[in-house]
Formats: structure tokens, sequence, C-alpha cells
């Protein structure tokens, strides 16, 4: 008895904007004839006088709804009446619990026939850091867009052919590298792009970043070349040097060389108590 009661309740169809609520609901009334109406617009609609066999879609019963009204068209008219809204929590409970619940979901399907629309604009975002410009040089062909998106981001032009070159002949950005200085940067940029046909495939690869030597800063204070760094190793074995260059280096350069910086001596100071007792 309960489940024939629940299925004689009507569907009340509940999903998010571009779900698809009123097309199903047109569906399910199949050929029979129906008016659109929403809830909050049934004050002068009159349920007696509306014909029987004719369907009944109420919409947006979340938003400022005509509860009583809405009630006694349910009474009246419990076949052939389908009700849509948005959020369930905002339903009064009085209408809910005359209906039978359909969720349809969140998914907006507007986006996708949107997409599929014979005279969309679609609208690119033309600003790229540098990793996505990369893959556009890499990967586009169509390099006349590719020029586009260069001059439009003005990227430096060592920054850029640092990024392009791990993956790519340096044959084929060797013109690009001539001329980086000597034209303007976008003349440039239309040899960067054109001088490669696009349709990369492998993986993104990176210059590996040097390591910073501390050696040459150290060379620099002791008085020597920046090419002598070979040399220190064998100039502190000898304990004068070892000291001299003890003095003059910090604590942190002296920990690189291997050598042990001197601490310098507290003074101590005298208070006013130690006077006094020695007076």
């Amino acid at each position: 008895m309960a489940k024939i009661q629940a299925m004689n309740r009507v569907r009340m169809i509940i999903g998010g904007y571009g779900s698809g609520k009123t097309t199903k609901a047109i569906n399910l009334m199949g050929n029979r004839p129906y008016k659109i109406i929403y809830a909050n617009e049934l004050s002068n609609f009159d349920v007696y006088s509306y014909p029987k066999k004719y369907g009944l879609i109420i919409e947006e019963v979340e938003y400022k709804p005509d509860t009583n009204k809405i009630l006694d068209i349910i009474k009246v008219k419990s076949d052939n009446l389908i009700l849509t809204s948005v959020d369930e929590k905002l339903i009064p409970n009085s209408i809910m619990n005359k209906c039978r619940k359909l969720n349809l979901g969140p998914i907006d399907y507007r986006q996708t026939f949107m997409l599929n629309a014979p005279n969309k604009n679609v609208v690119t975002c033309l600003e790229m850091d540098m990793r996505s410009l990369t893959w556009e040089w890499l990967r586009n062909t169509d390099r006349d867009e590719v020029q586009k998106l260069l001059k439009y981001n003005k990227p430096s032009p060592i920054q850029i052919l640092s990024w392009v070159e791990p993956n790519v002949d340096t044959g084929i950005i060797s013109l690009s590298d001539s001329i980086k200085w000597k034209w303007s940067k976008n003349y440039f940029y239309e040899i960067l792009a054109y001088g490669y046909e696009g349709g990369y495939t492998g993986r993104l690869k990176f210059n590996k970043r040097r390591t910073f030597s501390p050696l040459p800063k150290i060379c620099e204070k002791l008085g020597l070349k920046h090419s002598d760094s070979d040399l220190i190793k064998l100039l502190i074995m000898d304990d004068e040097y070892e000291k001299y260059a003890s003095n003059i280096l910090d604590s942190s350069e002296c920990k690189i060389l291997g050598i042990k910086k001197p601490r310098k001596k507290r003074e101590s100071v005298r208070k006013l108590r130690d006077y006094n007792e020695k007076k």
C-alpha cells in the first residue's frame, strides 16, 4: 500500500541550473498538451478551469512559492503534474512530503551545448607562463598562432631560448640566437616561431642549473685569481698560510676549506662590585 501511494505522488525533479529539468519534465508529459508556469506566478491560475487531460509543469518551487496554491493544485491535479526545483533544502516541507523526488544532479549541460554550437565564439587566453609558452612553441603546428603568442607575452630572448634548447636540435634555433640582440624583438619572435614546424610529442625537458661554487670568491678574498681555486687546498697545507686564511675568511668559508676558524677571546667586563672588593 505504501509503494502504491509513493507511485501516485507528484514528481519533483531536482537538479542544478542547466541540468535538464525542464527537458525531462516535457519528455515525461509525452504527447499531451502542457503548460509551464513558475511557482511564484500562480496567483491568477485557476486549476478547476484547467483541462484535466492537459499537463502542468510548475518551475522553481524553491523561489517564493505560493504554497497553499501549489497544495490545492496537487489535491485536484495529481496526474500529469510535475514540479521542478534547483535546491531541495529550499522547498517547503508541506510540498516536499506530497512529492516523489527525482534527482538529476548538478551537471550544467548548457556548457556542452555551447561547445557544439555552430556559431560559437572561442575565446582563448593569450597570457601564458613560460612553461605553457614553451609547450605551445613545441607542439602547436599553427605557427601563426605561436608567433602571436610570443608577441603578446614578450618573453626574454635568452629565457625562451634556454627553455626551448634542451628539447630540439640547436641548429633549429641557431638563427634566432644569432639575431636576438641585432634586430627588434618582434622580428626575433617571428624567426623563432617559423623556424620550427611544431608537432613535438616527447616530454618537456629542462636545462640543469649549474651549481654555484664559492671558491672563486674565496680566492678573491685571499688575493688569488679565480682560476687558482685548485691551488687553495695545496696552500692551506702550510700551517702559516692556514692561519692567515682562517683570519681573513668567515666561519662558513673556513668550513668549506676544512680549516678551523679561531674563536675570538671575550674580554671580561669588570663590574663596580669587583672594583669595590679590591679596595
